[in-house]
């Protein structure tokens, strides 16, 4: 298998810097440009920032078309994500943290009460006027109002939302909770929670507050990774999140990646939440979202770069209805295959830069027959 540990005869390792020295970034030049290397402790919004070209944007012309890639990467043309979709991300986001890099975690993050955790709590607006009723207490007014008369009364009453504010208090620190609630009165967010979205409050906050169940599913997938004896070993002895430039002989394009993790053996693998580790079902969404031709540009750009990386590893962990880690490779036919797509990718987003034509199915406008 490809996994096998390969004899490397170089230490290529030796080439990664540090993605600045007393504050100045070695990724630029002093005019600003890019510098090829090997790069740690890049943030990710600086990564993303760079002026170079990523997997995302080959995957998309691999599989699509450039009126795909014109919309999604070159227009000021945004769709909104759903609740559900942004919700899978958070997810998706701490499990990968808590694989990659644990360190710190919960100085940066700590979880939310859910109304599931406890027993015995008045959790609605209607189980506050039960409960105000029951004490012969009025029973009219907001949730704010009922919860003050009900603590005026008995400040020993388990009321849901004080337990949440208090869990803000404690986690996020008083000024980034005051500022919260100022951005409910301004109207600019439903809930004191939903603050925590705003880059003000964020920035306040002492640690950022995550939603119990995100909590709990990410500490699923961190607890399946870690049971995986092979997916362990694969993410250590190497280096998180290591960002790669280069400027592509072939195109003369700027190229960048950003590893999940590589070991000195120069192993790649990249974590992938999944619906499910099925890999007859895995298979598909390998196919949808070209998780082949990912793996061709990562190992091109590396190689570039003197990475002799050859082997690549997609660790899937499913945790909606199971607790479950596999380890996946491509077949070498599976690669070959997406060497010449990536390629041809390559090519396709050089042609459209210089010529300006962001084609969609047809290519000169032609009649598209259709018959079935």
């Amino acid at each position: 298998m490809g996994l096998a540990n390969p004899i490397i005869e170089t230490n290529w390792f030796e080439a990664i810097q540090p993605a600045y020295t007393d504050g100045k970034p070695n990724f630029l030049d002093e005019n600003g440009d890019l510098v090829p290397g090997i790069y740690s402790g890049l943030e990710n919004d600086v990564y993303h920032g760079l002026p170079a070209y990523s997997s995302s944007l080959i995957k998309l012309l691999a599989k699509k078309t450039p009126a795909h890639a014109l919309r999604e990467y070159f227009s000021d043309k945004e769709r909104k994500r759903t609740l559900t979709q942004v919700r899978t991300l958070d997810t998706g986001t701490l499990g990968h943290e808590l694989i990659l890099e644990p360190e710190g975690f919960n100085s940066r993050y700590f979880r939310l009460p859910l109304h599931t955790d406890f027993s015995d709590m008045l959790f609605t607006a209607d189980e506050m006027k039960a409960k105000c009723k029951e004490l012969k207490l009025k029973v009219s007014g907001t949730k704010s109002e009922l919860t003050e008369r009900l603590l005026a009364h008995d400040p020993s009453i388990r009321i849901f939302d004080v337990i949440m504010l208090n869990h803000l208090q404690q986690g996020a620190g008083e000024a980034a909770v005051a500022e919260a609630k100022a951005a409910v009165e301004r109207k600019q967010c439903s809930s004191v929670v939903r603050a925590f979205e705003i880059d003000d409050v964020k920035r306040l906050a002492k640690k950022q507050p995550v939603d119990g169940l995100v909590w709990d599913d990410a500490q699923s997938i961190f607890e399946s990774f870690s049971k995986h004896p092979r997916a362990r070993k694969l993410i250590s002895n190497g280096w998180a999140e290591l960002a790669v430039i280069v400027k592509c002989p072939v195109t003369g394009l700027w190229l960048k990646c950003k590893f999940d993790y590589i070991n000195k053996l120069a192993i790649a693998s990249d974590v992938k939440t999944t619906r499910t580790c099925d890999p007859v079902k895995f298979v598909f969404q390998c196919k949808d979202l070209r998780y082949d031709v990912q793996e061709s540009y990562y190992k091109y750009v590396g190689n570039l770069a003197g990475i002799p990386v050859n082997s690549f590893a997609f660790i899937g962990i499913e945790y909606a209805e199971a607790d479950i880690c596999e380890v996946f490779e491509t077949s070498k036919r599976r690669q070959s295959i997406a060497n010449a797509d990536m390629h041809s990718a390559l090519e396709v987003l050089k042609t459209c830069l210089e010529t300006d034509d962001w084609h969609g199915y047809s290519r000169f406008g032609e009649i598209i027959v259709l018959d079935w």
